[in-house]
C-alpha cells in the first residue's frame, strides 16, 4: 500500500494564511500609525499657534506701553537702516551704539556718551547732556559728525534701583541674550522695560526684540580726542574707521 503525502501544498496554504495574517496585521497597523501622525501634527500646530500668540500678545503690550517720540523725517531720511540705540542706566551710566546690518551681519559702533556732539547756535554738548526722551537734537549731531540713523530706541531706566533686574540690564551686568532660553522670563523683563522705551517714528517694537540677538561685547569703537577746553571729540582718525564700519 502506498500512502502519498502532499506536503507542498500543505506547505503552499500554511504561507497563504501567514501572509493573509500579515496583511491584516498591516492593515490594523496603519490607521493606528495615521492616528498617531495626526496627533502629533495636530499637537505641534497647537503648540506653533499658542507660541506665536503669546509673542503677538506680547508685542501688543510692549506697543502698547512704549512712547513713541518725532524726529524730524529729513533726519532720519539719511541713514542707512541703522539703529541708534541709547540705555541709560542708574548711576549716571550710559551705552550708546549704533547697530549697521551688511549682507547678514550686524556691526556694532559703540559711541562715547561723552561725545561732545554740534547743537544750535554754533554750540557743543555731550550726549549723555541730552535729553533720550527728545532724540533729535542727538541725532542731528551725530548726522554732523558723519554718522547718519535711521531708526532710533532709547530705553531710559536711570531711576531703577541699581541691584533689579532692570538695573543689570541698563549697567550690563545682566545680558538679556542669555534670558532667550527662558522666553517668559525675556518677555516679562521686557514687558518691565516696555514703559520705559521711547521709539523713534518708523522703528518698529520688532527692532527692540532684534537687539537680544546681536553681541555687543567687540564693537567698533569711536575714536576720540580732548580739545583746548576738555571736550571729548572725534579723533582724525575717524573717518577711515566709519569707512570700515559702514
Amino acid at each position: 500500500m502506498t500512502i502519498a503525502i502532499t506536503t507542498g501544498r500543505v506547505g503552499a496554504g500554511t504561507v497563504r494564511t501567514s501572509r493573509l495574517r500579515r496583511r491584516g496585521r498591516e492593515r490594523r497597523r496603519r490607521p493606528l500609525l495615521r492616528r498617531i501622525l495626526l496627533i502629533t501634527g495636530c499637537t505641534l500646530v497647537a503648540l506653533v499657534g499658542t507660541v506665536a500668540a503669546y509673542a503677538g500678545y506680547t508685542l501688543y503690550r510692549i506697543d502698547h506701553d512704549v512712547h513713541h517720540v518725532g524726529v524730524p523725517a529729513a533726519l532720519l531720511a539719511r541713514g542707512k537702516n541703522d539703529l541708534l540705540a541709547i540705555v541709560k542706566g542708574p548711576d549716571h551710566s550710559e551705552q550708546i551704539f549704533v547697530f549697521h546690518a551688511v549682507n547678514g551681519v550686524t556691526k556694532v559702533l559703540k559711541i562715547p556718551s561723552s561725545l561732545a556732539l554740534p547743537t544750535s547756535g554754533g554750540h557743543s554738548a555731550a550726549i549723555d547732556s541730552l535729553s533720550i526722551h527728545a532724540p533729535a537734537a542727538i541725532i542731528a549731531g551725530l548726522d554732523h559728525l558723519g554718522i547718519p540713523v535711521s531708526h532710533y530706541v532709547g530705553v531710559d531706566l536711570h531711576a531703577v534701583a541699581p541691584d533689579s533686574d532692570l538695573g543689570r540690564l541698563a549697567t550690563g551686568k545682566l545680558s538679556i541674550t542669555s534670558m532667550i532660553s527662558d522666553p517668559t522670563g525675556t518677555s516679562s523683563l521686557l514687558e518691565q522695560v516696555a514703559s520705559h522705551i521711547y521709539l523713534g517714528p518708523g522703528t518698529p517694537v520688532t527692532a527692540v526684540l532684534s537687539l537680544m540677538n546681536v553681541p555687543t561685547a567687540h564693537p567698533v569703537s569711536v575714536p576720540t580726542n580732548k580739545d583746548s577746553q576738555g571736550h571729548v571729540v572725534v579723533a582724525a582718525a575717524f573717518d577711515s574707521v566709519m569707512r570700515n564700519f559702514l
